[in-house]
């Protein structure tokens, strides 16, 4: 008994430290974030508390336009992720060879460049003077830049390399004699890709789905130097909210549906990925 107790003891002083940087950094900052959401405005002494804050960003149409707006282009980039991760993942795991750590090491190499010069480089690129339009015959493209599609780009070279790691980690667990056998059983490359290595990867899909498309959301560097009247995104709207119109309430109240969004994605994510893995 006297052992385990020491052995409490030790574990706990061990958990002491991020425990508390815990509380400190996250808890108090969530909780000022709920009380200025329900505070009256202009706050003071007796402001009391509303609702009402949550009721505009519900209810606003302009809100509802961008929150639209930024779903689209946030499921767009994220498709194409997908579909650059997965088969780049499956390369590295199963066809790489010798060349699968210098791989693996480009892209987490390719992340290490800072995001706003990074996002500057795509202005540089796909202006009307850029790269792009230097290479296609013809006049100059103009809606290469300040568009949806810069934003897309722009978000997709951001943040592959969130995508690829974790799936690369869910089919670096998978078996190859797993693949061989469905091969030896007759089963074409798509058969494989729908019925094994998805539901197998699908761990990775997840973890992928909270690191990228949750935080794509609250994103607003990209479309602030690339984007345009028609890729406003619900992070510019909350940073202009609170900083531009001073209206603390309204964008943290912003701040905390979106955040109760999230967590409902993320625990369908999880479901869809427990129901695949099941099925399989």
């Amino acid at each position: 008994m006297t052992r385990r107790g020491a052995e409490t003891r030790g574990a706990l002083a061990v958990l002491a430290a991020p425990t508390t940087a815990l509380v400190v950094l996250f808890l108090v900052p969530f909780a000022v974030l709920v009380q200025m959401s329900v505070l009256k405005f202009p706050p003071n002494a007796a402001s009391g508390a509303t609702l009402d804050h949550y009721w505009d960003v519900v209810t606003d149409p302009l809100n509802l336009k961008i929150a639209l707006t930024t779903f689209v282009i946030v499921t767009i980039a994220m498709t194409v992720m997908l579909l650059i991760a997965l088969p780049l993942a499956y390369y590295m795991v199963f066809k790489a060879g010798k060349r699968e750590l210098f791989l693996l090491l480009a892209i987490v190499v390719a992340d290490e460049l800072a995001p706003v010069v990074r996002v500057y480089a795509w202005q540089v690129i796909l202006g009307r003077n850029g790269l792009v339009n230097a290479i296609l015959p013809g006049p100059p493209i103009d809606w290469l830049l300040y568009s949806p599609f810069a934003v897309v780009i722009a978000l997709v070279t951001s943040y592959i390399t969130y995508t690829t790691i974790p799936i690369y980690a869910a089919m670096k667990a998978i078996e190859p004699v797993t693949l061989e056998a469905a091969t030896d059983l007759g089963a074409g490359w798509f058969h494989q890709f729908r019925r094994i290595l998805v539901p197998l990867a699908a761990p990775g899909i997840l973890v992928a789905a909270i690191l990228v498309y949750i935080p794509m959301y609250a994103d607003f560097v990209a479309a602030d130097i690339l984007g345009g009247p028609s890729s406003y995104m619900l992070g510019q709207r909350i940073r202009d909210v609170i900083l531009e119109e001073g209206d603390w309430g309204t964008g943290s109240a912003m701040n905390l549906v979106m955040l109760g969004l999230s967590g409902v994605f993320a625990l369908l994510a999880y479901r869809m990925a427990q129901l695949n893995r099941m099925a399989t």
